[in-house]
């Protein structure tokens, strides 16, 4: 027994550090935008709040959103700022943070798949989303619904796991799991309302006492937060639902067909869709509330005009621990004929390599805006959402620990993919410059430029300073004089933006 106890001790641990390492790597080593949400609803106001300065989009001028992930990330910024100059240090412990949050995944699926099919299926579902390409990609992203669901998941599983005694205090627990995930995305009621459900339908009496007790708790720290921040208590959960469904606002930034996110799917999963599928469906058979959560996510979302790939991250854990299971049934139903432990364990393998393969190859690919192609392997990596936004990110945050900046111009560069004062991180103005007619009326506001067309050739006093990939820096000598009425928060707040 306590052999067993350490090596399954032992191999969870490993898979944790692991993920940690991939996350954290990954993110590093490709700093890329995948939506601007991620910058301007979570770390732009985190900076503001942080050090000062910020660009402030309409969401946090009308009130829509909540302060309080922004709030977290403005401490992680103020505790993690000496890893670094510049912008660096707090980039850095912004991305371990979300990371370590992110792996409440792996171990939930470990978990899963232990009360299913013991070790060999828990360390086979925990690896799958250790190692699945989109887990990693969008881990250390600042989103609300990423992070919601790393509370989302131990929510439903303390709800439903048998062997954990039904107490009132682990029900609680699953409520206030479940209440913070809501807290974070209105947008998952649906889902959570059917997991409370499913939870309580033979106990009703018993259990709907603690865990909407758990639910509620959370849900009024978040609302009176926002009677602080804002003018009303819930004012982020009211005033989103109505500007964005009621008015339409979100209709402003796209509309799709009730079929979308099954196309986002196929475009990110290609025709390895089918077995990841049908590996769900096998495991679907030990774990139906997550076969449900999946369908209830997906369709309730596809009920909105607006729809975006993050919006349903948390299917991905979802189907990934599903598919970890059908996959340790089939290892399980082979090792029963081999009876041989060496060939079970060279099965596993097998299964982990094959699942580390498609990952690779599934990721060499992603680009869900990209046309719909049955393909396996992609063929330019610089295309795939790795390397979104890559040379602006990396060129804002060159300037980050230039002292003699005294403003910035944004030349052919859009604001949403700048990374803002986040990557920038300087108390100086930022111009966009969408014309070159600007550039007479905002040059004596900038003296840095970062651009990625070329500066109009009768500015020659602006210096090539450094390129990344047709992103260049530009610097002209001499100081700055601020121009009113011309820089981006003005600009954003005049047009509504």
């Amino acid at each position: 027994m306590n052999h067993r106890f350490k090596l399954d001790h032992s191999l969870l641990i490993i898979l944790i550090i692991f993920a940690l390492i991939l996350r954290v790597g990954m993110a590093l080593k490709f700093p890329n935008i995948f939506w601007a949400d991620e910058i301007f609803q979570s770390l732009e106001p985190a900076h503001r709040l942080a050090f000062g300065n910020g660009i402030v989009t309409w969401e946090f001028r009308d009130g829509i959103r909540s302060w309080v992930l922004p709030g977290i990330l403005a401490g992680i910024m103020r505790l993690t700022a000496w890893m670094g100059k510049g912008s660096t240090g707090y980039l850095i412990g912004i991305n371990i943070f979300l990371s370590l949050l992110s792996l409440s995944n792996i171990l939930i699926a470990y978990l899963w798949g232990k009360k299913i099919g013991g070790t060999i299926t828990a360390f086979i579902c925990a690896a799958i989303c250790t190692i699945w390409f989109e887990l990693i990609y969008f881990s250390p992203k600042a989103f609300t619904e990423v992070v919601a669901t790393h509370f989302l998941l131990p929510g439903v599983y303390l709800g439903v796991e048998k062997q954990i005694s039904p107490t009132r205090n682990s029900l609680f627990l699953s409520g206030c799991l479940l209440g913070i995930s809501l807290a974070f995305r209105i947008h998952f009621i649906p889902a959570i309302v059917f997991a409370v459900v499913y939870i309580c339908r033979k106990d009703w009496r018993e259990k709907w006492l603690p865990i909407m007790l758990g639910i509620i708790a959370p849900i009024l720290i978040f609302g009176t937060i926002d009677a602080f921040t804002w003018s009303y208590p819930f004012q982020s959960f009211w005033l989103n639902i109505w500007v964005n469904i009621v008015e339409g606002r979100s209709k402003l930034y796209g509309v799709s067909p009730w079929y979308e996110y099954l196309i986002f799917l196929l475009k990110s999963w290609s025709w390895l869709s089918l077995p990841i599928i049908i590996l769900a469906l096998i495991g679907s058979r030990h774990s139906p509330i997550l076969v449900w959560l999946v369908l209830i996510i997906i369709l309730s979302h596809s009920l909105l005009a607006h729809k975006e790939y993050r919006f349903i991250y948390p299917v991905l854990p979802m189907v990934m621990i599903l598919a970890g299971i059908g996959t340790g049934e089939l290892v399980l139903n082979l090792s029963r004929r081999w009876v041989s432990h060496k060939k079970t364990l060279i099965a596993i393998l097998l299964c982990l390599l094959l699942w580390t393969s498609i990952s690779i190859a599934l990721l060499s690919r992603f680009n869900i805006y990209s046309p719909l192609k049955f393909s396996t392997f992609g063929t330019n990596l610089e295309n795939t959402h790795l390397f979104a936004t890559t040379n602006n990110l990396l060129a804002l945050q060159s300037l980050s620990t230039e002292n003699t900046v005294c403003g910035l111009g944004l030349w052919g560069i859009h604001w949403a993919l700048s990374g803002g004062y986040t990557y920038f991180h300087r108390d100086v103005p930022i111009y966009p410059v969408d014309k070159a007619a600007d550039f007479e009326k905002l040059k004596p506001g900038f003296n840095y430029i970062v651009a990625n067309i070329s500066v109009p050739s009768q500015y020659q006093n602006y210096t090539l300073q450094k390129c990344w990939q047709g992103t260049c820096v530009y610097k002209r000598p001499g100081s700055c004089r601020q121009i009113i009425d011309r820089d981006i928060n003005y600009v954003l707040k005049k047009s509504g933006n």
